[in-house]
């Protein structure tokens, strides 16, 4: 899968994970049987921002070839997608969710994975042989 491609899907998963929660945090949350109160709703509300944020830098990167900046958005997305993985993998194995919660889990993880390997790709690529053309 090439790098445009996976971003492509990150921004759309990003945007449906937002999108909703932005919208109707309440709703989303008892999906996956968490019940919550008013400053819960709120967190939710920013947390669906930042996705909003992680799908619009994705789809408008989707294309750079600057190996720089693709490193540095690999790494941006990389590092909360993992922790975010780290997080979802407690909650749902400590039951603080019902079964939908490991989908949350899997996904994350998916996606943590996902932007790491552009990271390590992108890093390689960047140490590669240099062309040097001779003085004249």
């Amino acid at each position: 899968m090439s790098r445009s491609t996976f971003a492509s899907i990150a921004a759309l998963i990003s945007l449906v994970n937002a999108v909703p929660a932005l919208i109707a945090p309440a709703a989303i949350a008892s999906l996956y049987g968490v019940s919550v109160d008013a400053q819960t709703l709120l967190i939710a509300q920013l947390l669906a921002a930042a996705y909003l944020g992680y799908a619009v830098i994705a789809w408008t990167t989707r294309d750079t070839t600057e190996t720089a900046v693709r490193r540095g958005i690999d790494a941006g997305n990389a590092l909360p997608w993992g922790v975010s993985a780290v997080i979802w993998i407690y909650v749902a194995s400590t039951g603080m969710t019902n079964a939908v919660g490991w989908f949350a889990a899997g996904l994350t993880v998916v996606f943590a994975l996902g932007w790491a390997y552009f990271l390590i790709v992108d890093r390689s690529s960047e140490s590669g042989v240099v062309a040097i053309t001779p003085r004249v």
